[in-house]
């Protein structure tokens, strides 16, 4: 979950369980919401995201893309549904 963005500086933090981390945006992060391509305005606070990073040699994080909106939504829309053997009970023998 994205917790605070700064526009100016291009950066945005994202609130871990132990600490946060603030991750910079560059002209070669790859930005996305939902199937479209983003940009830095469309990062907002309260947002879930997630991505990957570069951590570089000073410990700056360089988000490397970010995907922007709830995660695993897809996967719930296309995830077939149970074996229907695995479900129901077998059938008594004759």
């Amino acid at each position: 979950m994205i917790s605070a963005v700064d526009q100016n500086a291009k950066t945005f933090t994202i609130a871990g369980k132990k600490q946060s981390r603030t991750f910079t945006v560059t002209d070669k992060t790859s930005i996305t919401k939902g199937a479209k391509t983003a940009t830095m305005q469309d990062i907002t606070d309260n947002e879930e995201a997630s991505g990957s990073y570069w951590k570089n040699a000073d410990g700056l994080l360089e988000a490397k893309m970010v995907k922007l909106g709830p995660m695993g939504a897809k996967k719930a829309k296309n995830s077939p549904p149970p074996a229907a053997s695995a479900i129901a009970s077998p059938a008594p023998k004759p």
